[in-house]
């Protein structure tokens, strides 16, 4: 009877059916909690290098409000602050100075950072309640020593905490090891910092089908709250720091009875001087262009005398004093293609803008102003191309990995949209101010995901037809672009195409996916025209493929593969919209289409699992986890895949342990039950 380990390095573990005897090693035990831990998340993690900091001189007064309710080693009347305001006021740059200040603070024996949590909504690991109580306890663990061995010991007496609740892991991972230690009273007070709540979403990216236990993004926020809750209901020696926008929902919940009196509420807009803070901004960023301009070798007769004090007083009437709105203007003025004297100045004196008081208009309408104007600085006969190309770059951002990079991005889309290459790049050269192109920034390194836009706003500006007017983009107006090139890629291929180029890997790995995320109002045409084509192509070549490029695929896309919905039958497979599931029963195509997709994924699955391991593709384990979620446990004897696995159960079941043995318990279950025979019980025993 073979026997496998389930942790790397553990001792006395050994699984046998479903019987666990778990123990492990102690250095492992904070390894394990901090491989399943959000790291990004942390505020010194390299994705978010360099963490963002306020900019000298400025939010001092809420900066100041801070470190005296937090007191260092007195704790708060309340033990925790929430900081709102809307996005772009600094709040994360507010959150990386405390951060900074506390890890630089002299002259005590304990450090006070205890633990940092950044959401971003475009980070699957950093936009989901998932990792958040694994990340702060681990953090914690590393942040006060005596605490380490007692949640090394939780996680010792039940490493599938890591799998348990919220609720559940709050209590055995962090609640009851401070219990442990015994009198908290003169315990130093750390700080924790939650930056970013309303960037907790749950990955609205994932299907209800995939993911049918998903919570919306208010749900979500709102289980954060009465995690921290929970936490300081029990008098531990932390204190919270809560940064977020003033979504109606966090709001009501600060004044809820359970929140009311623990929480001290700073309203950041409402708080310090804006216009001082943002003039300080503007003096120093316009000087810094002004000595690069002089650094570029050309300069002109009047580069010693800008800005001058009557440029910056303009600038500083016109921002109303709006950071957000600043440092937008700084970046498009900044693009070193352009005359920053002369960007500023035309901005500045457009006639489209008027003055407005700041207590009679949204923080946002001068932003808004600003981006109708950036948006109109495109020549008219590029404007529709514009839009196009940022409405391909909005539907399948998520999709693609960070390091990709907006320019590399832009080269696959043009490709399977059947532009020139270069067009996508150039008909959205005039928005350099607010997206990610050479020369105005890069990549978002807080997120895992390809972030289109610089900043949020500019998203929320696009989306709302009533504040982008002629400018507003559909990102579902994508998809079907999309899709339709990836089929016209995977059918025109020759044996002469090259395997490895970026548009291909991205068809190979995206079709299935967008033809989920398909609208069919109003285009059942077009979608029946993409199953015909589908039909058509030599999909199990494809697929082969596919499964065999698994590392150079993932290189780019962010997305599982094969998604477990590709093995369902009925209106449940991937390749029926979500949005219109009833078609299946009511068309013959659709039917027929289905029933490829599964027949192909299975067989592909198949032809592996009859080679030797030496020869199974990277990540062959998670095509069998996909298989086996989408079969949800049910066994059928006739079923290919199904007689591949038994077939390995029956000659070669190290093999079959191998390919589900670092998935969890759950799964090796969920294989039994797939396994199960239909006579006797214990014929086909499985020994994990």
């Amino acid at each position: 009877m073979s026997e496998v380990s389930y942790f790397k390095k553990a001792k006395n573990f050994v699984a046998k059916n479903t019987t666990f005897n778990t123990y492990v090693s102690g250095i492992d035990a904070l390894q394990f909690l901090y491989e399943h831990a959000a790291t990004g998340a942390m505020h010194d993690s390299d994705e978010r290098y360099p963490p963002p900091t306020c900019h000298p001189g400025t939010r001092e007064v809420v900066i100041v409000r801070i470190k005296d309710w937090y007191g260092l080693q007195t704790r708060p009347d309340k033990p925790i602050m929430w900081i709102y305001a809307p996005a772009g006021y600094g709040k994360t740059a507010i959150a990386g100075t405390i951060s900074k200040w506390l890890e630089e603070v002299e002259g005590l024996d304990f450090s006070p950072l205890g633990a940092t949590f950044h959401f971003w909504r475009t980070s699957p690991e950093r936009n989901s309640p998932a990792r958040f109580i694994i990340t702060i306890a681990y953090q914690l663990a590393m942040s006060i020593p005596e605490l380490a061995p007692h949640i090394e010991n939780a996680v010792k007496r039940n490493p599938m905490i890591l799998r348990k609740a919220l609720e559940t892991q709050v209590m055995k991972l962090i609640v009851e090891p401070f219990k442990a230690l015994g009198e908290l009273e003169d315990m130093p007070n750390r700080l924790v910092i939650v930056d970013g709540l309303d960037e907790c979403i749950n990955s609205v990216h994932e299907s209800r089908a995939e993911k049918q236990y998903a919570e919306d993004q208010e749900t979500a926020q709102i289980r954060i709250l009465d995690l921290i809750n929970t936490l300081q209901s029990h008098h531990l020696p932390l204190c919270f720091l809560i940064l977020s926008r003033p979504e109606a929902w966090i709001k009501q919940r600060f004044q809820s009875s359970s929140f009311a009196n623990v929480v001290e509420v700073v309203d950041m807009y409402a708080l310090g001087d804006h216009s001082n803070d943002t003039e300080t901004y503007i003096r120093v960023e316009l000087s810094r262009i002004a000595s690069r301009i002089k650094g570029d070798g050309t300069p002109d007769p009047g580069d010693d005398e800008w800005p001058g004090e009557e440029v910056i007083k303009s600038f500083v009437r016109w921002t109303n004093g709006h950071m957000p709105f600043a440092s937008t203007v700084i970046q498009h003025i900044g693009n070193r293609y352009g005359d920053p004297r002369n960007l500023l100045e035309n901005l500045i004196h457009a006639d489209v803008y008027s003055f407005r008081d700041p207590a009679h208009s949204s923080p946002f309408s001068s932003l808004n102003e600003l981006y109708m104007q950036i948006m109109r600085s495109c020549p008219e006969g590029n404007r529709a191309l514009m839009i196009e190309v940022l409405e391909d770059i909005s539907a399948c951002a998520q999709h693609l990995h960070s390091h990709v990079g907006f320019d590399r991005a832009l080269a696959i889309l043009d490709r399977l949209a059947g532009r020139i290459p270069g067009q996508g790049a150039r008909a959205l050269r005039p928005l350099h101010a607010v997206l990610p192109l050479s020369g105005a920034g890069g990549t978002n390194k807080g997120s895992l995901n390809l972030s289109p836009f610089i900043h949020p706003s500019f998203s929320e500006f696009l989306l709302n037809s009533h504040l982008s007017l002629d400018f507003a983009i559909n990102p579902r107006q994508g998809i079907p672009r999309l899709l339709h090139g990836c089929l016209n890629c995977l059918s025109n291929r020759t044996p002469q195409s090259k395997p490895d180029e970026d548009h291909y890997r991205f068809a190979v790995r995206m079709w299935p996916q967008l033809f989920q995320e398909l609208q069919l109002e109003p285009l059942y045409a077009e979608y029946y025209d993409f199953l015909t084509r589908l039909l058509s192509i030599n999909l199990p070549k494809r697929l082969l493929q596919a499964h065999t490029d698994q590392g150079s695929i993932d290189d780019i896309i962010f997305s599982d593969f094969p998604p477990k919905s590709a093995y369902r039958s009925g209106h449940a497979n991937i390749i029926v919209p979500q949005s219109s599931l009833q078609i299946y029963d009511s068309e013959p195509l659709v039917e027929r289409a289905v029933s490829r997709v599964v027949s192909t994924f299975e067989a592909s699955l198949v032809y592996f699992l009859n080679q030797t391991p030496d020869l199974w593709p990277k990540k062959l384990d998670h095509a069998v986890v996909g298989f086996l979620e989408g079969r949800e446990g049910l066994s059928d004897e006739s079923n290919q895949v199904v007689r591949a696995l038994r077939t390995l159960q029956h000659e070669h079941q190290e093999r079959l342990i191998t390919l589900v043995k670092n998935h969890g318990a759950s799964y090796q279950t969920l294989l039994r039950d797939t396994l199960s025979p239909t006579t006797s019980p214990d014929s086909n025993t499985i020994t994990m």
